[in-house]
């Protein structure tokens, strides 16, 4: 029993947040990463709002592209061309946008069908022995379960008529928002690479060594832009007995894993309620017991400079707890 009550609650928190895509909600990105710690840790990614005017992230954008988006909500069929065309070419807000479009509609066939399932489940409870507060309770979940299936409405418009072939395109799309500056995709690919879908990695093997040689580049363009997600992720990967994609990439030099320790106990300084403070000088002793003197010297001062540099310390928290890589501001 409770795990259909977890389904379900899940459920709702997912399709609700469609509602901040189809309702043009804005949220901040700190606003976005509380919303995300709220939802169910079994649950599907909630879809979360916070970009800019034209929908794209503002990274990292070329200054020499200005063309304007599509109209939000525009059937993908109809713009998917154009739109591909133009991340292509290298344009930062048209890749952002395809990449978060197909990930909609990636989403899209099973959260109508849990929804559906959820509304068949209650309709079908025996409403003539509940108590005043359970019909209370029952008629909220009801009106809920109609509310989310209008916004799945609105979701299904976005998709309807969306091929195979787009959807299947969504991983090479993210990569590419990624390289132009999108530090959700950014954080997103690092952290899943082909692997965020795995149906199409069957058909297309070779996009794991697109993931090996691009990785670098993103967690190099990562630091040097502050972005304390990546060094979250570095600190996973370099995490002895760590077994994702990203561990895989990366060497497992001790050198390296102190350096990336070091600058995030840096930005936890200013703001202890981001990590355990504790629990990172550990392993900083820990990895230290693997350098000499003059190794740790060298990565302190590499950390220290590069936290003043291009995080001009600015402690993790700045912009809101570290959200799940694959949790996308949607517009």
């Amino acid at each position: 029993m409770r795990g259909r009550t977890l389904a379900a609650a899940a459920t709702l928190a997912v399709v609700a947040a469609v509602a901040g895509y189809f309702g043009g909600r804005i949220h901040s990105r700190s606003e976005a990463a509380g919303a995300a710690a709220q939802v169910e840790p079994a649950a599907e990614h909630a879809i979360l709002a916070k970009t800019s005017s034209n929908g794209a992230s503002t990274t990292g954008a070329a200054p020499g592209i200005a063309q304007k988006l599509p109209a939000p909500r525009t059937p993908l069929k109809y713009v998917f061309a154009d739109l591909q065309s133009r991340a292509n070419a290298g344009d930062p807000a048209a890749a952002t946008r395809l990449s978060r479009d197909l990930d909609l509609c990636r989403r899209y066939e099973r959260l109508d069908r849990d929804n559906a399932k959820l509304s068949d489940e209650l309709l079908g409870q025996a409403v003539d022995k509940m108590s005043a507060q359970q019909l209370k309770n029952y008629r909220a979940q009801l009106d809920a379960v109609e509310s989310r299936g209008h916004n799945l409405g609105g979701l299904r418009a976005l998709c309807d008529g969306a091929s195979a072939d787009m959807l299947a395109s969504l991983v090479p799309n993210l990569q590419r928002a990624a390289q132009l500056g999108d530090a959700y995709a950014r954080a997103c690919y690092l952290d899943r690479g082909p692997n965020y879908d795995p149906a199409s990695l069957l058909d297309h093997p070779q996009r794991l060594g697109d993931y090996r040689r691009s990785a670098q580049q993103m967690i190099d363009a990562g630091i040097e832009s502050g972005d304390w997600q990546v060094v979250n992720l570095l600190r996973g990967a370099y995490e002895p007995g760590a077994a994702n994609l990203l561990s895989a990439v990366v060497d497992k030099e001790a050198y390296q894993r102190y350096r990336y320790l070091k600058l995030f106990r840096l930005g936890a300084a200013a703001d202890p309620a981001a990590a355990d403070p504790a629990q990172l000088d550990k392993d900083l002793r820990a990895a230290s017991m693997k350098l000499t003197t003059a190794q740790i010297t060298q990565a302190d001062a590499w950390a220290e400079q590069t936290f003043t540099r291009n995080f001009q310390g600015k402690p993790i928290g700045a912009d809101g707890p570290l959200w799940d890589p694959c949790v996308f501001p949607y517009e």
